[in-house]
């Protein structure tokens, strides 16, 4: 969407206009409040702590046997390791609602298991630069040869980074969020690099290889200003909704911050994936994992987005990206909340 976009602020679902003249109006003015809902969400950010096929499996299960009348359809999740790669691999044949990425560390770029997790049929790459932090790495490590043809490789088949790039220096207890987090670990190795550093070196590969669609985690720990400087430079930066994008239940979004958000999401809507940062697991998934998911869609609701961007946030841009395929009428269900 340009920014010239001009949406109406108070939009209605599409059904409300069709029943004007559908059976010459005989049902005109039923559920005229309506709003747009989104037809499904993908979760593109949600880390599965299973390991074998059969449990993961039953994990997963578990997960939308109460969120699926939330209308989540499938999640992506993001730990694929040289160890669970035959098991996430079937369990996608198997259940289409769980999708993979492979989770490279930043000193283990190995071409070899990339090769065979894009046959295996994953949808991406995860990068996370906290080990770099933690382990007081050079942050430049993604620029060397190595890295480079894995990008390459990427390039190639057209599929998405997931990348954790920066880490704010504050606290965030409204979403749980730590103080300093991997930022302490660094000092204490001597690490120098800033945020703005890991940031350039992330823009950098944007640049390079403009055909591999790099998605930042947590917004990049950006405000809407900044990105709406990034998002315009940069065709192939994304951002998914982890962690920022989030509204605990009970609260309401303040005018101001949902015009902002509304304006943004409505600028970008092409540029933005429904995520969580959930964790999932037989042993893991309790109730923070779902009021996590449904902080998440409370954010996006609160944003009374039109019909065409909702459905771009919540799954449209995550299919386009991780080439998934859409889901159809029949298989949506009959799901009201």
């Amino acid at each position: 969407m340009s920014k010239s976009s001009n949406h109406n602020d108070t939009p209605y679902a599409p059904d409300v206009a069709e029943r004007e003249t559908a059976d010459d109006g005989f049902s005109r003015g039923w559920g005229a409040h309506f709003q747009p809902s989104e037809a499904y969400v993908i979760d593109c950010h949600v880390h599965m702590s299973d390991k074998t096929k059969a449990v993961a499996a039953r994990a997963v299960r578990e997960l939308f046997d109460r969120l699926d009348a939330w209308r989540l359809r499938r999640i992506i999740a993001l730990d694929g390791k040289p160890e669970t790669l035959n098991a996430f691999s079937e369990l996608a044949a198997e259940d289409d609602r769980f999708c993979w990425m492979i989770w490279p560390r930043h000193d283990e770029p190995n071409i070899d298991f990339v090769d065979k997790a894009i046959e295996a049929g994953a949808c991406g790459v995860k990068l996370h630069n906290a080990r770099v932090l933690t382990t007081g790495a050079d942050h430049k490590v993604w620029l060397n040869a190595e890295w480079q043809a894995i990008f390459d490789r990427l390039s190639a088949a057209r599929l998405p980074v997931l990348w954790h790039v920066t880490q704010r220096h504050t606290a965030s207890p409204y979403t749980g969020g730590g103080l300093q987090s991997y930022w302490t670990e660094a000092w204490e190795k001597g690490l120098t690099c800033t945020n703005q550093d890991l940031l350039d070196v992330f823009l950098e590969l944007c640049s390079r290889w403009p055909d591999v669609p790099f998605i930042g985690a947590h917004q990049l720990h950006l405000g809407f200003d900044k990105l709406d400087e990034l998002l315009p430079k940069y065709p192939n930066l994304y951002i998914d909704t982890s962690c920022g994008c989030f509204v605990r239940w009970g609260d309401r979004l303040y005018k101001p911050d949902r015009r902002r958000g509304r304006d943004f999401f409505c600028r970008h809507a092409e540029r933005i994936l429904f995520g969580t940062d959930c964790g999932i697991g037989v042993e893991t998934t309790k109730e923070y994992v779902y009021q996590a998911f449904l902080g998440h869609v409370r954010y996006i609701r609160q944003l009374r987005l039109p019909d065409e961007v909702l459905q771009l946030v919540s799954h449209g841009n995550a299919e386009r990206l991780c080439k998934l395929s859409g889901f159809d009428e029949k298989r949506r269900g009959n799901v009201r909340p």
